[in-house]
């Protein structure tokens, strides 16, 4: 009979992990449905009726002393980008559908096909996982009017990380299947639909791909010698879990459908690094930016990383992560810089010292980062600098804050952007709750949150 294999025991910080997300969760879901304002008064009759008027109205002063504290913005501590690099954004427009029972519009994506502009987004009650939870896709030519033309759900599975690209005249629309547990991340692999049908209401067979735990961040498609080639990044490995340990993974194709390493191995990176995306120099080095949400020996934040063009498959990390989180990045080539697009946080994520036990850092950095407000915005990534012979040097801030994006709070910053197939333009896509800047993440996630969608134009001064 083979030797059973019995997993070890769960660590202190991972029970302590689970307990804190069970509590926050449940806690949260009481707390923040209810009507505050009704609260609020019910507490302060309560101090007058059951201590004195006196405690009652100092409440009231303390209410609005915190109001108050509310409303002061803490400068930004980051140099902003003062080159010749200017992003231009238009007005916004609402692309997904009014649905009460079904509030939460998020993890949306966005392409062009033929003369149309396609999105593809997640739709369910809230951000977190559910089996309700279902695709919408939907066309529109001038980003003002929508017409759904497709929708899919299992009634089994979560489903979100949309990703449509074009390729070789066909659209394809990847996602990955979760379970349907909101309190935890677990990923059923990746999926893929795809169609040639000019109206996009008729989709092949859905067929699973990938690895089981793996989720597909971003596809950059560059035309090559031997014609157009698709280049897949994204990661396996326990997202979230108290030993969490994730390798970066990265692939090439000539059909859309299957994939193989781009160098010697599929994995160009293990530690902690998420949602990675990438793009190409003009002179055909690539580079990539991916969050460090769960932390490994480089630190907390974000880690950026460089491959040349004759070895793209070997990809170099910094040796320490930046501090600030670039969460749900898009990268793209504009006029020839490079371009970020992600969730925008004032302060450094690695709010813990490091002299902390690592999973305490893990846990103590995403309770704190999730009750602080977030936003969305605009970089600017500098390459290093590649001197024959030498490995490329980093400038001391390669990211830099060009701009944010106005009236986009709460729970958002997910970004995709398509190009215009007609003019020098670009679309952005992005999602947003509907509340005041200072609310945090974690409120964001629990409320509706709204797909929009607006012109980009990148300029040179």
């Amino acid at each position: 009979m083979a030797p059973t294999h019995t997993p070890p025991p769960p660590t202190i910080w991972a029970r302590l992990h689970y307990a804190i997300i069970i509590g926050i969760g449940t806690a949260a879901e009481h707390l923040i449905h209810s009507s505050h304002f009704l609260c609020f008064w019910v507490i302060i009759v309560c101090t007058a009726l059951f201590y004195s008027v006196l405690a009652a109205l100092l409440a009231l002063l303390a209410t609005l002393f915190g109001w108050l504290a509310s409303m002061q913005k803490q400068p930004d501590q980051r140099r902003p980008y003062s080159g010749p690099l200017d992003v231009l954004l238009g007005r916004s427009y609402r692309a997904s559908t009014l649905t009460p029972e079904m509030c939460a519009n998020n993890n949306v994506s966005i392409a062009t096909f033929g003369d149309e502009y396609v999105v593809a987004y997640r739709k369910a009650e809230t951000h977190f996982a559910s089996p309700s939870a279902r695709i919408i896709v939907a066309t529109s030519k001038n980003l003002e009017d929508w017409t759904e033309v497709w929708t899919y759900t299992t009634g089994l599975d979560d489903l979100r990380e949309v990703l449509l690209w074009e390729f070789k005249g066909k659209l394809f629309l990847y996602f990955c299947k979760l379970e349907p547990n909101k309190r935890g991340f677990k990923p059923r692999g990746m999926h893929y639909t795809s169609t040639s049908d000019p109206s996009l209401k008729v989709w092949s067979d859905i067929v699973a791909m990938g690895r089981s735990t793996e989720i597909t961040w971003d596809i950059k498609v560059r035309q090559e010698d031997a014609g157009p080639v698709a280049y897949k990044v994204g990661y396996i490995g326990n997202h979230y879990a108290a030993d969490a340990l994730l390798t970066v993974v990265f692939e090439h194709s000539m059909d859309g459908e299957t994939w193989e390493p781009v160098g010697e191995d599929i994995g160009v990176h293990t530690g902690g690094i998420s949602e990675v995306t990438f793009d190409f120099t003009p002179s055909g080095d690539l580079v990539a930016i991916g969050r460090n949400e769960d932390g490994d020996e480089t630190g907390f934040g974000s880690q950026l990383f460089f491959a040349p063009k004759d070895n793209l498959g070997a990809w170099t990390p910094l040796k320490a992560s930046l501090p600030y989180r670039f969460d749900s990045p898009r990268m793209v080539n504009m006029e020839g810089e490079l371009v970020l697009f992600a969730r925008y946080a004032r302060e450094p994520y690695n709010f813990v010292p490091e002299w902390c036990p690592f999973g305490l850092q893990r846990v103590a950095n995403l309770i704190i980062y999730s009750a602080k407000p977030k936003g969305s915005a605009v970089y600017r990534v500098s390459p290093p600098r590649v001197e024959a012979g030498q490995e490329g040097a980093w400038s001391k801030q390669p990211v830099e804050l060009i701009r944010c994006f106005e009236e986009s709070y709460g729970d958002t910053g997910f970004f995709s952007l398509a190009k215009s197939s007609t003019t020098q333009e670009w679309v952005v896509a992005n999602y947003a709750s509907s509340c005041h800047s200072h609310a945090p993440w974690i409120y964001g996630q629990l409320f509706p949150t709204d797909v929009y969608v607006s012109r980009c134009l990148p300029i040179l001064r």
